[in-house]
């Protein structure tokens, strides 16, 4: 798991910063879902063509985390240690993502109020990184008779990073 960043609490846009980092470690939970809730909806299939792939990714990304763990949950049982993480994250999500900064309102003004809000975001963080190291190997295990393992997903990110590299022109 990535490393959470120490907070120097000195700059007025650190409270963002750690914002930013809370929605995007949820964003990579719900990504993880998606993987999950995508291999599942594939075993059912006969014929996986690459239209019934894109087409189950499409589905599966339109629908929130909550709709993700719904669906997953009535195709398979997940493990028992990963319910109740599953849970609290679904709920701080929906609560980062919906209320955070209006129900921190007052908290925001004062510097010890920013200093809370910082180690709250912190806890959301570390709690989105763990339920997502918890589900990866659940989804992985999946994937490989798909032949989607670690060597062939690192083969990818590195086929991203160098086309993107060359639209950047290196930089």
């Amino acid at each position: 798991m990535p490393e959470i960043p120490e907070p120097d609490f000195d700059d007025p846009k650190e409270v963002y910063a750690f914002f930013g980092l809370a929605i995007y470690n949820a964003n990579l939970l719900e990504a993880s879902l998606i993987n999950l809730a995508v291999v599942l909806n594939l075993d059912r299939v006969k014929v996986i063509t690459r239209d019934v792939f894109e087409a189950t990714f499409g589905e599966m990304e339109a629908k929130t985390l909550g709709q993700l763990l719904k669906a997953t949950r009535k195709l398979v049982s997940l493990p028992v240690e990963l319910e109740p993480v599953l849970d609290e994250a679904l709920s701080k999500r929906n609560f980062l993502a919906h209320s955070f900064f209006r129900v921190n309102a007052e908290e925001f003004t004062h510097e010890p109020g920013k200093r809370d809000m910082i180690e709250e975001l912190r806890a959301m963080i570390g709690l989105f990184q763990h339920a997502d190291a918890l589900l990866t190997p659940v989804y992985m295990s999946l994937w490989k008779k798909y032949g989607v393992t670690e060597e062939f997903i690192e083969s990818e990110l590195e086929r991203t990073h160098a086309r993107v590299e060359k639209r950047h022109g290196g930089l």
